[in-house]
């Protein structure tokens, strides 16, 4: 069987480096063709990513009563 392409998230797996994130997001060959607009659109979009993720989140969450303590009103 063939291994995963895609990113390993076991024990063995090893950090991603941004250079290698904004080279794969943009099909970049290495780090020498990042330009500063690159960097500028990737933590651009990352933020909005981010935003909307939070936002999600909060929509989505689960609303969980608190405990009554053993004195308050039923």
């Amino acid at each position: 069987m063939e291994p995963n392409p895609g990113p390993e998230n076991g024990p063995n797996s090893r950090p991603v480096s941004v250079v290698e994130l904004i080279c794969y997001a943009y099909g970049l060959a290495d780090a020498s063709e990042i330009t500063e607009e690159h960097i500028h659109r990737y933590v651009s979009e990352r933020r909005r990513v981010d935003e909307r993720t939070q936002q999600l989140r909060d929509r989505l969450r689960p609303r969980i009563p608190r405990p009554r303590a053993s004195g308050d009103a039923a």
